[in-house]
């Protein structure tokens, strides 16, 4: 795998940390939004690191084992599972393990299991739901190779932001445009809210375009729809 120094991917993920995931997934001009369905099972913060990719084949978790051993504390394990719903790829006791060797999340395009004791530990992890029955042990599979997971493709490198919106990806290579354009729309919607408060505290002498954004008039005109007061 390609990697940046410690020191430059320090700084965009610290930076990437006040962003949420809803705002990169609007600056972002390719899809790297993943599937609604894999939302967190125990959410604590954001979840914002770099991703270390692996693919299963369907019901099996062998490679997943795999990688638990081989990423380095502060990573995010993210798991092609093809959306595999006939059982689960991960549990309480490859959980733990993987927060006791300091991994940051899992993110599985798939089911796990045993939701009450996951919602306890610190690791974050990702899923669509929850299955009882456990996966085989057998392979074949991949690490470190790219994937898609839950529509979205991922290499290992690239960044991760997970929140309870859901996971975007960000290309390695195109982080620190792409946080510049989340700053500047983080920026715009900060602006937006502040005149939406100032609506509120004097509405009664404010007309109802003073709170409308800029460009709604300029979309509309050309269904003949008139400006506002």
């Amino acid at each position: 795998m390609t990697k940046s120094s410690p020191g430059t991917d320090s700084q965009l993920i610290e930076q990437m940390r006040t962003i949420s995931s809803s705002i990169f997934a609007d600056v972002m001009e390719t899809n790297n939004t993943m599937d609604y369905r894999v939302k967190p099972v125990n959410y604590k913060q954001p979840l914002v690191g770099r991703a270390r990719t692996v693919s299963l084949p369907t019901g099996d978790n062998l490679f997943l084992h795999h990688a638990i051993y081989e990423v380095e504390a502060g990573d995010i394990i993210v798991v092609d599972g093809q959306d595999h719903k006939g059982s689960a790829y991960l549990g309480e006791l490859m959980a733990g393990a993987a927060e006791a060797l300091g991994i940051q999340g899992i993110i599985i395009d798939g089911l796990v299991r045993d939701k009450k004791e996951l919602e306890q530990l610190d690791i974050q992890i990702y899923a669509k739901g929850f299955m009882s029955t456990g996966p085989k042990k057998e392979g074949p599979g991949s690490f470190d190779q790219d994937i898609a997971c839950a529509s979205a493709f991922v290499s290992s490198g690239d960044y991760i932001v997970g929140d309870e919106d859901g996971v975007v990806v960000i290309p390695h290579e195109l982080a620190s445009g792409i946080i510049e354009k989340a700053k500047q729309k983080l920026a715009y919607e900060q602006n937006r809210l502040d005149i939406i408060q100032q609506y509120k505290q004097h509405s009664g002498t404010k007309q109802k375009s003073a709170i409308a954004p800029s460009w709604l008039e300029g979309k509309l005109k050309k269904y003949g729809i008139p400006e506002r007061d």
